[in-house]
């Protein structure tokens, strides 16, 4: 059973991973798209304020309302089962303020990832949104697990 769940833990990883920094690339081409030499252009148009994506996708705009939508949802939703399977596996993420930094922590990986490698553009948003996603995720963690005490 305990191989089984980090088993389902590390598919949940590696299809996050395909999903956040490699979602425009086929697999083939990944390593062509190293180059260190652009790190000060993506530092540049980076984002580094706090809301500032979020404030974009939720006013009025030309932007499409659904793209804007499954890019606000989808970094939520994404790290939702980070958040329930982060304390399932690890015991001393038993709590939400851990799950929350573990979450915080992971996310912001990904997005350094995104930055050195040009995967992607760094958001601080994004790191705001996947965080909530992994709050989320314990929230239904602890609900379950509480559920899963009261029937005993």
């Amino acid at each position: 059973m305990r191989v089984a769940k980090w088993l389902v833990f590390i598919v949940y990883v590696l299809v996050m991973t395909k999903f956040i920094l490699l979602k425009h690339i086929p697999s083939q081409n990944i390593w062509q798209m190293v180059d260190m030499s652009q790190i000060a252009f993506r530092w540049q148009s980076a984002n580094l304020i706090p809301f500032r994506t979020i404030e974009l996708y939720l006013a009025p705009s030309p932007l499409n309302p659904a793209i804007r939508m499954q890019n606000l949802a989808g970094n939520v939703l994404l790290f939702i089962p980070f958040g329930v399977l982060l304390p399932l596996f690890i015991h001393r993420f038993h709590s939400i303020i851990r799950t929350t930094v573990g979450s915080a922590a992971f996310s912001l990986f990904y997005e350094v990832v995104q930055l050195l490698f040009g995967l992607g553009s760094f958001d601080v948003d994004d790191v705001l949104l996947n965080t909530i996603g992994g709050m989320i995720g314990y929230v239904l963690f602890y609900a379950w697990r509480i559920a899963g005490r009261s029937q005993k």
